[in-house]
C-alpha cells in the first residue's frame, strides 16, 4: 500500500473520535436552563451563575421585578458564566433569566430563578443548611432567617443546623430569642426540630430541653427553620422577610 494512503488511513483513525465529537458540540443547540442565583452574599448584591455551554457563542441574563407579568431587560450579554447584579434594592424580590446566542439564533429563555436584595447579609454560621454542615453549639451564636415566596409559588428559603453535646443522664437546655419581640410566651417566625420528634413554633426566649438518657455522651441534631405563616400570612400572596435571632446553650441540668 501507498505509504501516503497508510498515513492518511491512521491520522483519519486518529482523529476520527475527537473530530466526530468536536462536529457533535458544534451542530447541537444551546441548551439554556435556570441560572444559579446566590443572594445574601453581599449588601444590594444578587450573583447569577451558569454553566458553560459549548455551543453557544454568548450568554444573555435578563432580569424584571417580581410580579405576575414581568417585565424583562437585559442585565448581561457576553461569554462571561457569572454576573454580580449590585443594583438590587432591599427587600426586593427579582426574576432572572438565561438565554443563549449561537450565530444569529437566540436559544432560550430559560425558566427564570428567584433572588433577593437585601441591605442584609447571611450570618458567619453558614454554610449550615444541612445536617453535615451543622454548627456545633458551645455558646451564644448570632443569626438570621429567611422566607420569601415568589409571584410563581417559588421559595427563598433558609434553613439552619445545629448540633449540640449531652452529657450522660442529663439535659440540654436551648434558648432561641428573636429580635425585636418580648421574652416569655410570644411565638417566633422559627419552628423548632429535633431529629426523632415533632417540630413547634419556638417560643421566643424559652427553654426547650434535649435529654439525654444515655449513660454516655450523645450529640444530637436541631434545625430552625421559617414558620411561613409568620412570614406571609396569606398564602396565596407573595412576599416574605428577613430576622436576626441568638441561640444559646443556656444550661446543662439534671433529667
Amino acid at each position: 500500500m501507498n505509504k501516503a494512503v497508510i498515513l492518511l488511513s491512521l491520522l483519519l483513525v486518529s482523529c476520527s473520535a475527537g473530530f466526530l465529537d468536536q462536529m457533535g458540540r458544534v451542530l447541537a443547540d444551546p441548551s439554556p436552563s435556570a441560572p444559579r442565583v446566590s443572594s445574601f452574599v453581599s449588601e444590594y448584591c444578587i450573583d447569577a451563575a451558569w454553566d458553560p455551554d459549548k455551543a453557544a457563542e454568548e450568554y444573555i441574563l435578563e432580569r424584571a421585578d417580581d410580579s405576575v407579568s414581568p417585565s424583562w431587560s437585559t442585565l448581561y450579554r457576553g461569554a462571561a458564566t457569572l454576573f454580580s447584579d449590585t443594583t438590587c434594592a432591599d427587600q426586593r424580590r427579582y426574576l432572572y433569566r438565561l438565554s443563549m446566542v449561537r450565530g444569529s439564533r437566540v436559544f432560550g429563555p430559560a425558566e427564570p430563578a428567584v433572588g433577593i436584595g437585601s441591605a442584609a447579609c447571611r450570618d458567619q454560621l453558614e454554610p449550615n443548611d444541612t445536617e453535615e454542615t451543622a454548627t456545633s453549639l458551645d455558646y451564644d451564636s448570632a443569626a438570621n432567617l429567611y422566607y420569601y415566596r415568589a409571584c410563581s409559588g417559588a421559595v427563598v428559603q433558609d434553613v439552619d443546623w445545629y448540633s449540640v453535646s449531652v452529657p450522660p443522664r442529663r439535659t440540654a437546655n436551648i434558648v432561641v430569642t428573636q429580635s425585636g419581640l418580648t421574652g416569655g410566651s410570644v411565638n417566633t417566625y422559627m419552628i423548632f426540630y429535633l431529629k426523632g420528634t415533632a417540630p413547634a413554633v419556638i417560643v421566643n426566649n424559652a427553654a426547650i430541653p434535649i435529654t439525654n438518657p444515655a449513660y454516655a455522651t450523645r450529640t444530637f441534631l436541631f434545625r430552625i427553620s421559617p414558620n411561613p405563616a409568620e412570614f406571609i400570612a396569606d398564602p396565596t400572596l407573595a412576599g416574605g422577610s428577613f430576622i436576626d435571632y441568638t441561640v444559646s446553650l443556656f444550661s446543662i441540668t439534671g433529667m
